[in-house]
């Protein structure tokens, strides 16, 4: 299992979110720490999970996937709770 940090911008007006949303949720683990954006734990390689996505989302969108290695990060004004997440899985 592996990372992985999902941002996103679905371009067309009215975009429904939910099928997306429910996709990534429905992985090994999850956290939400931005409007449009997940990190998601899974044995999915950013290649493969970006291919996954693009089953829910319009050919105008933009998805960025970046596999998160741990070695670094911070956060500011985030929930405890996710931050606990973060902590645990990365």
């Amino acid at each position: 299992m592996s990372v992985q940090w999902v941002n996103y911008d679905l371009n067309k007006t009215g975009q429904n979110y939910e099928a997306l949303i429910a996709y990534l949720k429905s992985h090994n683990g999850w956290a939400k720490p931005l409007k449009s954006s997940f990190f998601v734990n899974t044995s999915l390689s950013a290649a493969e999970l970006r291919t996954e996505i693009k089953k829910y989302i319009d050919t105008n969108d933009d998805v960025v996937v970046v596999n998160v290695d741990g070695q670094s990060w911070a956060t500011y004004g985030l929930s405890e709770k996710l931050n606990t997440w973060l902590k645990n899985n990365i």
